[in-house]
């Protein structure tokens, strides 16, 4: 008996999984396919996520029975009006049954229930299987087998330019580890968003980029060429040299997704987290890491926080890819100012300047400037970061012995005395050789007692081994104070002298404050 709409979803769930086994037993009952596709489109979700579960259910198995029409629709009739052969117009049939079905499916990925859309994923991946054993038409995945027509149906509607796609595209992330479902991920979301580009004559949404994000975001990148073995679709000859198989391949579509998609103007959120990750997560995966170096260049010269995060994929650049940028230093001189103390990177950045300023071979007159910049800071600072600048300082003058005559120069008094230029944004121009640490001559005497002793070090000789900065570079105020409170000391001498009275010696109210009357002491007589 077969359940009509208005019954309990429940039932109508059972009554559904019952047609599913009578459409794969028998041809009879393959009308049930319509009732199911019906189905499919009701607003109770647990009839929607049976209709799914029975749609994918059906066709992987008649796709593997190759009784899904392959090739190109065509009439029902001939050309001489002589009818089809019933066979061929049931599998005909099945075919456009099966068009409906995954338009259906592809619908339901915008579905406002995260479980029907995850269920519609794996509804499709699973077709995406199917139909790479058992090809309905042409495949566009090279020698793969790979369907990528459909492959690229699913990409697009999971960038979406209004509804937010995370939940299911981190699902959709749990396939990377197939070579192939990551290939064409890649090549499918370079062509979405030429497209989208396209239809968006001025910018994309917020919304479809950070969906784009989130879909570049879990990529897992193989690094060798022999890590690639690993197919969701197997082609019919498995030593065929297919894309994805090939490490190029792969690095080349990685990276002309990613070129697209920063291509765009992004939120500032979003523009903070790209920068955050693309040292580690984008630049050892491409083809030519210099085709970042303007995204990351006009990101340096922006200044603020975004100057500070672009400082991360400069250095990979820098270092590893032998990146020449001549203004390098005078960029990262210009960002040493009081906000820097203020933003949740201040220890990467400090972590970062001091790898930047690690090379002995910097010219005195730049290391001088940024000693004293350093110095500057100090008085300003939060007393959190008095001890890594000054250990930082200190460091600085153990690589550059040159620029230990701003330590022992005792001619500049004070700061209206002082040569160094603070506004001038050329280090080379800032005079900071000829000024003098008089900021950290003041520290000595900071109300703090561990920035005192260890602004009281730089005024000795240094040891030729440097200090370790990283124990303070997230060091808070409150952990200043903690430390204070637990910390075990003895008597505290308050006074010179132990006072006797409230007046001095000579207290005519000393008895005032004795609880007993003083008595004289009777003799005792034996």
């Amino acid at each position: 008996m077969s359940a009509d709409g208005n019954s309990d979803p429940r039932l109508v769930a059972v009554d559904i999984k019952s047609k599913t086994k009578d459409v794969l037993l028998s041809r009879e009952h393959a009308n049930n396919i319509t009732d199911i596709l019906e189905k499919a489109q009701s607003e109770e979700d647990m009839v929607v996520a049976a209709s799914l579960s029975a749609l994918q259910k059906i066709f992987s198995a008649l796709l593997g029975r190759n009784e899904v029409y392959r090739g190109k629709l065509k009439a029902e009739e001939g050309p001489s009006g002589v009818e089809i052969d019933p066979r061929k117009q049931y599998s005909m049939w099945l075919r456009q049954c099966y068009m409906e079905a995954l338009q259906i499916l592809l619908r339901q990925l915008s579905h406002h229930n995260t479980d029907i859309q995850e269920l519609a994923l794996l509804a499709l991946l699973k077709l995406v299987s199917a139909e790479g054993k058992y090809p309905v038409s042409k495949s566009g995945g090279d020698r793969s087998n790979f369907p990528l027509r459909l492959f690229q149906c699913i990409v697009d509607k999971l960038m979406s330019s209004e509804a937010d796609q995370s939940s299911v595209i981190g699902q959709f992330g749990h396939y990377f580890q197939y070579d192939d479902i990551r290939l064409f991920t890649f090549v499918s979301l370079h062509k979405n968003i030429r497209t989208i580009t396209k239809e968006f004559s001025q910018q994309p949404s917020d919304t479809y980029l950070h969906n784009v994000h989130s879909l570049l975001q879990p990529s897992q990148m193989p690094t060798k060429e022999d890590e690639l073995n690993n197919l969701y679709v197997l082609p019919t000859d498995p030593d065929v040299e297919c894309r994805p198989k090939q490490l190029k391949e792969q690095r080349r579509a990685f990276t002309n997704a990613w070129l697209s998609f920063l291509k765009n103007k992004l939120p500032t959120s979003l523009y903070k987290q790209v920068l955050l990750t693309v040292d580690q997560a984008v630049i050892p995966h491409m083809s030519s890491p210099k085709l970042l170096i303007d995204f990351l260049t006009e990101s340096y010269n922006i200044g603020g926080a975004v100057s500070l995060l672009a400082l991360n994929g400069l250095f990979t650049l820098i270092y590893k890819h032998n990146l020449d940028y001549p203004d390098f230093f005078r960029k990262l001189y210009a960002l040493f100012e009081p906000s820097v103390f203020h933003v949740k990177y201040t220890a990467r950045f400090f972590h970062l300047a001091d790898v930047f300023l690690t090379s002995t071979h910097i010219p005195a007159y730049l290391a001088a400037a940024f000693i004293k910049r350093l110095s500057r800071l100090s008085l300003s600072a939060p007393v959190s970061c008095l001890q890594m600048l000054l250990i930082f300082i200190s460091n600085l003058l153990r690589r550059h012995p040159n620029c230990q005559v701003l330590v022992h120069r005792n001619d500049i008094e004070g700061f209206g005395a002082d040569p160094y230029d603070g506004s001038e944004p050329d280090p080379a121009k800032c005079k900071a050789i000829d000024s003098s640490l008089w900021e950290v001559k003041s520290l000595q005497t900071h109300f703090h007692p561990d920035v005192a002793q260890v602004a009281a070090l730089l005024g000795k000789p240094l040891d030729p081994l440097e200090e370790d900065q990283s124990q303070y570079l997230e060091l808070q105020t409150s952990e200043m104070f903690e430390k204070d409170l637990n910390r075990q000391s003895g008597q505290v001498p308050l006074e010179f002298q132990v006072p006797i009275g409230l007046f001095g010696h000579k207290d005519q109210f000393n008895d005032i404050w004795l609880t007993e009357h003083p008595t004289k002491r009777l003799k005792v007589v034996t």
